[in-house]
């Protein structure tokens, strides 16, 4: 698959998710340190897991990184050497997994073509939760908060779309996950996460 994401730098988007301005960075490591502590998983697959941002929540449970981007993959592996890593377009099919008690997926879905084919998926590989944070706004900010990275930003924000968080529940409910709990994160610049947990349906 063509995506800006591929000629992104790891550098130049982690420095702009981090600014205090932007918050993402941050939210994205408290929920997976959250997800940890409340469902005590001993597996875990990242979605979308660019440079590892949280993952040093885990100390022995087996954990799978998925990305598009090749290098970002490198420099998590070299952040994390106990994880594993597997280069993945999320707008494709799965590679064979295994299974995992959760899933994590934060910045992601919003760049998926095909939610449902990708959520359909995800039961084979997620045997337990799913955690998720779908970015939201209330005030009609722009896709790429102001940053000095912004400009570098603009095209993997013309990929990026807004979604409707009760399409994406029902998605997710044909897919055979149901919700365990939701709430809303803010965020500076008039953003917010919805953070959902689903559990899949046995």
């Amino acid at each position: 698959m063509s995506s800006a994401w591929l000629n992104t730098e790891l550098e130049i988007y982690e420095s702009h998710v981090a600014l205090n301005t932007v918050g993402q960075a941050a939210a994205i490591r408290e929920a997976i340190h959250d997800a940890v502590e409340r469902l005590k998983p001993q597996s875990f697959l990242y979605l979308g897991c660019a440079g590892g941002n949280g993952l040093e929540a885990f100390s022995s449970e087996p954990v799978v990184g998925l990305d598009l981007n090749r290098n970002f993959l490198d420099i998590a592996s070299k952040r994390f050497p106990a994880a594993g890593f597997i280069q993945c377009d999320l707008n494709q099919a799965l590679p064979e997994l295994g299974s995992f008690d959760l899933a994590f997926g934060a910045l992601v879905f919003e760049y998926i073509k095909d939610l449902k084919s990708l959520l359909e998926q995800l039961p084979v590989s997620v045997t337990g939760h799913l955690a998720v944070l779908l970015l939201a706004t209330r005030e009609g900010a722009p896709v790429v908060s102001d940053s000095p990275y912004k400009e570098l930003l603009l095209p993997v924000g013309q990929e990026f779309r807004y979604l409707s968080i009760e399409d994406f529940l029902d998605t997710a409910a044909l897919a055979n996950f149901e919700v365990v709990d939701q709430k809303d994160i803010a965020l500076p610049a008039g953003k917010y996460f919805v953070s959902i947990t689903l559990r899949r349906r046995l």
